[in-house]
């Protein structure tokens, strides 16, 4: 291969990719390979899966744990929050970047090749997406970017940027006109990452098959099929893979409440910064995160949570926190870091057809999201569930391989396209892609969890470990 188109939807569920809703993603997947059994990561929220996709490894390497984290050494008052830039570039303390790993711009520099990022998504899940834009003098754009030579160049080429809306069509389709009709054409990157907001926007605020989240998600097929459309018409077509994935998919939020409000009724001092007032700090999520000012109170707090039921498992990053048993560790799913929350707090989901008739809700804790609307971070089976389809080149035709994959599989790959090897990555390459002889189903496996819960998993040939859905047992 001489060059690899990447596009993401974000949020977007496997099980809702059809003829009619997507017909040309539907088509693609046909006509090349579809991954059966394609993870996203924990926390499944879109700025852990960002680096854990460009970087080749789970949050564990690169250090990004939570869309929204607590961290004393930087802000002891406050949460940050990693859709802004400048909360990025405060977890990177002076650095470049808060990521651990080299990103795929990185991998790709020394050999010559280059990356272009188009990002409809947040201005912080751009700057996760390619760190190294400035250093590497390559291309990095994204729709909230206002000031700069990229921003000045697009502008000049293609006019202003659309505002944002619900749903965010007009964005979608302008990040679309900045690829096809300005990257692709004039940087000829040899890796090119075009990150669509919807249906994720829609999703959340609207619900997974409202009228306006259908339109958005057609629009998002749509430029698909612009690019399906470029790529067939190039003189190099057969040397020109095109990569699809979903960063997370999305379970309709059915319970909303507030976990801080919720350990406040119970008497602990919770907040959102550790002021003389807070004894622990509240991160909202689908799955929160807990950060101590005294270890001691997180049996407490475990005891607590332990008798509600919306509540699911909990999981440390140490999990001698709690008694033998009490904690599953972080470290299993791939996601302990020195930045994670001491304890990451589950909601009891279920995977009853919500009102959509599509399988799964739960309950979440996010501030802006509505009740009814789609949400992700969790380890509902929905949330984990991820689209992955790559077609062009050797990539097999028609075919649907059952190898386990995660996002930080999907760059490994690209690399092994490019002829370029993927050392010090977690992921590795998913040869199924191209030779029917390698692919192997996963080992199943549950691992039996408090309050009646089991984790669902898959197992590679390799060892290594997929989650795959929590589950109520009783």
């Amino acid at each position: 291969m001489t060059r690899v188109v990447m596009v993401a939807l974000d949020g977007l569920r496997p099980d809702m990719v059809d003829a009619a809703a997507t017909p040309y993603l539907f088509a693609l997947a046909n006509e090349g390979t579809r991954f059966a059994n394609a993870r996203s990561v924990f926390p499944s929220e879109t700025r852990v899966a960002t680096p854990s996709l460009i970087t080749g490894c789970r949050p564990g390497g690169h250090g990004m744990v939570a869309n929204t984290v607590f961290d004393a050494s930087v802000a002891p008052d406050r949460l940050l929050r990693t859709k802004l830039v400048e909360d990025v570039l405060a977890l990177a303390n002076g650095a470049e970047s808060p990521l651990q790993r080299p990103s795929l711009a990185e991998r790709l520099a020394p050999a010559g090749k280059t990356f272009a990022l188009v990002s409809a998504g947040t201005a912080g899940a751009a700057r996760l997406l390619h760190p190294a834009a400035e250093r590497l003098a390559s291309f990095r754009w994204n729709v909230e970017d206002t000031e700069g030579a990229t921003a000045t160049e697009v502008r000049e080429a293609l006019g202003a940027t659309p505002e944002a809306a619900v749903p965010n069509i007009p964005r979608v389709e302008f990040a679309g006109r900045v690829l096809l009709d300005h990257v692709l054409p004039k940087h000829r990157p040899d890796v090119a990452l075009l990150w669509l907001s919807e249906p994720d926007i829609s999703f959340h605020w609207g619900g997974l098959r409202a009228e306006h989240t259908q339109r958005a998600l057609r629009a998002a097929d749509a430029v698909l099929g612009r690019i399906r459309a470029w790529r067939d018409a190039q003189p190099d077509a057969a040397e020109i893979a095109i990569v699809v994935l979903s960063d997370h998919g999305h379970v309709t939020g059915r319970g909303k409440r507030c976990l801080r409000t919720e350990l406040q009724r119970a008497g602990f001092r919770a907040g959102t910064g550790m002021g003389p007032d807070v004894d622990v700090v509240v991160a909202p999520a689908a799955a929160p995160g807990l950060w101590f000012r005294d270890r001691a109170l997180a049996p407490q707090i475990a005891d607590f949570l332990a008798t509600q039921n919306w509540a699911g498992p909990l999981l440390g990053r140490d999990p001698a926190i709690l008694a033998d048993g009490r904690a599953l560790p972080l470290s299993l799913l791939g996601s302990g870091h020195a930045r994670s929350a001491d304890l990451v707090v589950t909601f009891a989901g279920h995977e009853e057809p919500d009102e959509w008739g599509l399988p799964g809700h739960a309950p979440f804790d996010a501030p802006d999201v509505p009740e009814g609307g789609g949400m992700h971070g969790g380890l509902h089976r929905a949330e984990l569930a991820t689209v992955l389809v790559m077609q062009g080149g050797p990539v097999r035709r028609g075919a649907v391989a059952e190898e386990p994959a995660d996002l930080t599989d999907i760059v490994p790959t690209v690399l092994h396209l490019l002829g370029l090897a993927p050392e010090g990555m977690e992921g590795r390459p998913l040869r199924a892609a191209l030779d029917a002889a390698a692919d192997a189903p996963p080992a199943r496996e549950t691992i039996d969890l408090p309050g009646g819960f089991v984790l669902e998993a898959m197992r590679a040939p390799s060892g290594r470990f997929y989650p795959t859905a929590l589950r109520k047992v009783r």
